[in-house]
């Protein structure tokens, strides 16, 4: 995909669409004197005199009445239609007129179709090359690379950009000669494309609402909402998130409540774009603030990429220390809520070139990015690496026809992996009004080939209530795999005045999702992902703590006869102490319970040892023996009648109880 756009969000200047073939080597001033050297050693040996008089009289005219000196170089042209200078001089003439762009190419092609081993033309090789790169058309951008090459003396750093230029060309080439797809993307309908430039859509889990990009003047964040007639019209995100500035790029948690953008120039900014942050109570969108020195540099960050559960922040940035131009760094959420300082992804998935774009899955392990570092059609590709442990993957092509000559950029993955939205930014081909340019929001399902790399998860929504009253609860549901004394594999929290949650749920068979407020009884949720076919909505209600009340420790098992704990009671014991920790004031009674098959002096006993085994693990494991007591009952508090070998399993049991 070929590079075309300039913009605040992605290389830290105001939007404006740059020539699409205007060499970045070459400054125009510097490409005139060069030129006109050039041209007065060689023109006595091919010209007619009076051609060079004239040619010679229109530079100097340049100099300070372009408008006129464009005059005078079509007038060159009718002398002597085959003077290449003219061409040339009068191509950079309509490269800087907005309205002419689009002609200029043709006369650059003429003049190097009549003179095409005068060094002076080199620097229309690549101008071409590029040119054609950005419109899809291959053959000709070979042409005109291969041609670049053949000339002496290109500096070094630079001849290396011009190969890896060819070599997406020779690249694309040959994945388009066995690949005759037509593209698989569909753009979102009006009033979403309703303008010319919008891209870098995000959307909620439950992908209902939608935020991205606009261009109207300056960049700003609009949001949609999904009907049962299709999108509603955009509106502005928030006046409080807009500004007369620059503000675009954003990422947004699962649950909608924390957004990440990328503002420009802003009074408190620390380089030309920060990243700043806002959290929505209710619905409204709290002042923004930038995320501080931590995460800003004094050079350029933007695009960034939040975890569902927004505690893990990735962004592209050209600040020092990195790999090469633009490189993606992380940084994530410590335990007292601040920020820590972003690494480098590294080599393994940044180049000497740009990585921008990032976006992580909900499934926390699959990084989809855009690069223009590495093979692929041109410009920036997308690419797809896992995390693996703490190792990156080596990055993977995600192959033609979702990657092609244009640019495909701010990704947004739907938690079940079939679904993608993104923006695709093309150069259109030429105009009479000479070239312009597009960027729309597109669609597509996903083929299986790319939905088997990008691993599901499931969305469960739901609120958090007082399991009496019905009051929403500001609660925290983590979730943990195996144990919960292992790192949790993300957090989420409901919102602060209506208890909703979202919680992203991983498609493994040991994960559950521990819910907590202060006050309430901890509760766990166990999903089976095996059998969930649709995202599923949830009611969670928490009992409040309460002396009178006790809670069974599921999977808290003994070997029979004994009060020896088998290795399986861990997980259940490990989430006590967990609790236990929290709630420094909180103490407890340990009771318990048998059936009534046996002496009742043995079951007493029984009971007891058993409750004083779990009291013991928990002092083990750091809990204050002062909040701690051990009650045995035997089998005189039953849960049920012990009429069966069912009601006697569910008897046999231990429980706690809050003190105070």
């Amino acid at each position: 995909m070929a590079r075309f756009v300039t913009d605040s969000q992605i290389h830290g200047h105001s939007i404006a669409f740059r020539p699409y073939f205007r060499s970045r080597t070459l400054p125009f001033r510097y490409f005139f004197l060069l030129f006109l050297i050039a041209f007065t050693s060689i023109a006595q040996k091919r010209v007619q005199k009076q051609v060079q008089k004239e040619f010679e009289a229109a530079n100097r005219t340049l100099q300070f009445n372009p408008e006129q000196a464009l005059k005078e170089f079509r007038q060159i042209l009718i002398l002597d239609s085959t003077f290449a200078p003219a061409y040339m001089r009068i191509g950079q003439l309509l490269e800087r007129d907005l309205t002419q762009k689009g002609k200029a190419i043709n006369f650059y092609e003429k003049a190097v179709a009549l003179d095409s081993t005068e060094i002076v033309f080199k620097n229309l090789y690549e101008i071409l090359g590029k040119h054609y790169l950005a419109l899809g058309v291959y053959s000709k951008a070979v042409r005109f690379f291969q041609g670049y090459l053949k000339f002496p003396g290109t500096y070094l750093p630079h001849q290396k950009n011009i190969q890896r230029y060819l070599s997406q060309c020779l690249y694309a080439q040959k994945i388009l000669a066995v690949n005759a797809d037509s593209t698989i993307y569909s753009s979102l309908p009006s009033p979403i494309n309703s303008n010319d430039f919008q891209s870098y859509p995000v959307l909620t889990a439950d992908l209902k609402t939608l935020i991205f990009t606009r261009f109207l003047g300056d960049e700003d964040l609009f949001v949609s909402q999904k009907e049962e007639t299709g999108w509603s019209v955009p509106r502005s995100l928030s006046p409080i998130i807009n500004t007369d500035k620059n503000e675009g790029t954003c990422s947004i948690s699962a649950d909608g409540n924390t957004l990440v953008f990328t503002a420009c120039h802003r009074p408190d900014g620390l380089g030309s774009c920060d990243l700043y942050i806002s959290k929505r109570i209710g619905q409204t969108w709290q002042l923004p603030h930038n995320l501080g020195p931590i995460i800003n540099s004094q050079n350029w960050e933007s695009q960034p990429g939040l975890s569902a559960d927004g505690r893990t922040l990735y962004f592209s940035s050209d600040r020092p220390l990195g790999v090469g131009g633009k490189d993606i760094w992380v940084s994530q959420l410590d335990t007292s809520g601040e920020w820590t300082s972003p690494l480098n992804l590294g080599k393994t998935v940044n180049t000497a070139f740009d990585e921008i774009s990032p976006f992580i899955h909900s499934n926390n392990e699959s990084l989809f990015f855009a690069s223009d570092g590495r093979e692929g059609m041109g410009g920036f590709d997308v690419y797809l690496s896992k995390l693996t442990d703490i190792h990156w993957s080596v990055p993977v092509n995600l192959g033609y026809p979702l990657n092609d000559f244009a640019d495909q950029q701010g990704f947004y993955i739907a938690p079940d992996c079939k679904q993608a939205f993104y923006s695709y930014k093309y150069k259109l081909a030429d105009k009479e009004d000479g070239i312009t340019a597009s960027s729309k929001i597109c669609y597509l399902q996903l083929p299986d080939t790319l939905a088997a790399l990008c691993p599901r998860t499931f969305v469960l929504k739901g609120k958090v209530l007082d399991a009496e009253i019905r009051k929403p609860l500001k609660a925290t549901l983590t979730i943990h795999n195996q144990s919960i004394s292992s790192f949790p594999l993300s957090v989420y929290a409901t919102n602060d005045s209506t208890g909703e949650c979202v919680v992203i749920f991983p498609n493994r068979a040991d994960a559950f999702v521990l819910v907590e407020s202060s006050g309430y009884y901890p509760k766990i949720l166990r999903v089976d992902s095996a059998t969930i076919t649709e995202n599923k909505e949830m009611e969670i209600a928490l009992v409040r703590l309460h002396p009178d009340k006790s809670e069974v420790l599921k999977n808290v098992l003994f070997v029979p006869g004994s009060a020896e704990l088998e290795a399986v009671s861990s997980g259940a014991l490990d989430r006590l102490v967990y609790f236990l920790e929290k709630n420094k004031s909180v103490k407890l009674i340990i009771e318990g319970h048998t059936d009534d098959l046996g002496d009742s002096k043995y079951n007493e006993q029984l009971s007891l040892d058993r409750a004083k085994k779990v009291v013991h693990y928990l002092i083990v494991n750091g809990v204050d023996s002062k909040r701690l007591r051990a009650e045995g009952f035997g089998y005189r508090k039953p849960l049920i009648h012990n009429k069966s070998e069912e009601a006697r399993r569910l008897n046999r049991r231990v429980s706690w109880r809050v003190i105070e």
